[in-house]
């Protein structure tokens, strides 16, 4: 029925999802209804509880009972006659009540996992220090072998990317014992299998769909082709990658004020039992896109910074990042965009268009990108002209979860820069554009030595960011041009 009535208003699942969202705040409620959850419902796999039932109800015009969700019991009938059977089929507005080990068991992974998220950048700077001193990017909270960072940037015109045919499936996948401790009970019987079907039940943020993506496999930039990937999904990282972290706050946070005690192996099994970090065959490291924008002119030059909602995405949430940043992955499942999109350029391309511009998400599923029509034409344009240049500082590993880095650099000439993101947004699905200044607030934040140390010590600076501006401002004269 739900299927339906959504058919019938010609709404996408989209459509309702961020309407119920907006009702929800109608009513004092900060929901984070997706796509997928909706789907969910109209397939019968969960129901919705009585309040997203009235919010539906109040969306579609309808009564609660013309939806269709409400869940069959069995419950003996109260009398037997000629008329009924023993059993009778009444219907409830909730399910069961949730026995109270389990409510506990989430709800304590519920306050770890939030507490995580408040506290990623100071978490992620204590990891680095369970690694050997000459791993750790400065103090950054990014690990990586040197081999890994180029002595100097490496335009992407310079290297190749290749794919993996010989990577098999990864020795590590999440769902181990020594996990175990990080995943919630879903059951008196069971725990959650896997650390992202945790966060879809217990915790969920807004974006969070599980997406094909490349999982990197090989770094060496004495290659043509530097850098290695075979296929994996986004959970197949989460599922390691959140692990770790949850471990690493779980042991390492102390008390109400968020108190982080010194880095020590201690309690810290999962880790242990991945090994070495920098084994890429041994687990599914999906990697991101970090791409520092900077436009540059004879004034000088100027980067943006994204405020990350922590009730939006499942990484990185709270913190403040370089723009834009996505997990390299193609555009759609289908064959054709697996192979247009095995390109750095483009993913970044896909990114800005997505982060600066507010243009929807290739979500993965539909028809792939056309890089023939705009935004994504003109940004194919510009960097053939030489308007655009893009650097790739290395690869690293975010010290907290041992997710995959790739940190790149987009330096734009002002014109082109103003050109193209004339209508930049003030915020998008994932969080806002940071601004500077009362009387004319701007995006635009000078990159200077003064303004990088202050957001350093500032405490909300992503690894990958901190990372990403540290090492192009060591290498600032080669992508500015400077002498």
């Amino acid at each position: 029925m739900l299927y339906n009535l959504r058919d019938n208003a010609g709404e996408t699942q989209q459509d309702v999802a961020d309407a119920l969202n907006e009702l929800g705040a109608v009513h004092g409620r900060r929901l984070a209804i997706t796509a997928n959850q909706l789907s969910r419902w109209e397939r019968g796999v969960v129901f919705p509880s009585a309040f997203y039932r009235k919010l539906l109800a109040e969306h579609f015009g309808v009564s609660v009972a013309e939806l269709g969700l409400t869940r069959p019991k069995v419950t003996a009938a109260p009398a037997r006659t000629e008329e009924s059977d023993a059993f009778a089929i009444r219907t409830d507005t909730e399910g069961p009540e949730m026995p109270r080990r389990v409510a506990e068991s989430q709800q304590q992974w519920r306050t770890t996992r939030r507490a995580l998220n408040a506290h990623r950048v100071a978490l992620a700077r204590e990891a680095a220090r369970l690694y050997d001193a000459e791993l750790r990017v400065g103090t950054s909270g990014l690990i990586a072998p040197p081999s890994w960072l180029p002595s100097t940037p490496r335009e992407l015109s310079t290297f190749g990317i290749a794919y993996d045919n010989a990577a098999g499936e990864p020795d590590v996948t999440g769902s181990e014992e020594a996990s175990a401790a990080t995943r919630p009970l879903a059951s008196e019987e069971r725990r959650y299998a896997r650390y992202s079907q945790a966060i879809r039940d217990v915790d969920h943020p807004r974006l969070f769909e599980n997406r094909l993506a490349w999982r990197l496999t090989d770094v060496d930039w004495d290659q043509a082709d530097a850098l290695a990937f075979a296929t994996s999904t986004y959970f197949g990282m989460v599922d390691t990658a959140e692990a770790l972290a949850h471990e690493m706050a779980a042991q390492h946070l102390t008390g109400a004020a968020g108190g982080i005690s010194p880095a020590s192996w201690r309690g810290l099994t999962f880790r242990r039992h991945l090994g070495d970090p920098f084994d890429l065959y041994r687990r599914a490291l999906v990697s991101s896109t970090d791409t520092l924008t900077i436009r540059a002119d004879a004034d000088g030059a100027t980067f943006v910074l994204h405020n990350r909602s922590a009730g939006n995405v499942a990484v990185a949430g709270g913190m403040l990042h370089i723009m834009p940043a996505g997990v390299f992955q193609p555009s759609s499942i289908l064959p054709a965009a697996q192979t247009a999109d095995f390109d750095l350029w483009r993913n970044i391309m896909r990114e800005f268009s997505e982060e600066f511009l507010g243009n929807a998400e290739h979500g993965g599923d539909g028809n792939p990108a056309d890089y023939a029509v705009e935004p994504l034409a003109s940004f194919e344009a510009a960097r053939a002209a030489g308007r655009i240049r893009v650097f790739c500082l290395g690869v690293a590993l975010d010290a907290l979860t041992l997710y995959g880095e790739l940190l790149t650099v987009a330096v734009f000439d002002g014109e082109t820069y103003d050109r193209l993101f004339a209508d930049m947004v003030d915020h998008n699905d994932e969080g806002t554009i940071v601004k500077t200044g009362r009387v004319q607030p701007t995006s635009a934040l000078p990159f200077t030595r003064h303004v990088l140390d202050e957001l350093a010590h500032g405490g909300r600076l992503a690894p990958a960011a901190a990372g990403c501006l540290e090492l192009a401002w060591q290498h600032r004269h080669t992508i500015l041009r400077r002498n």
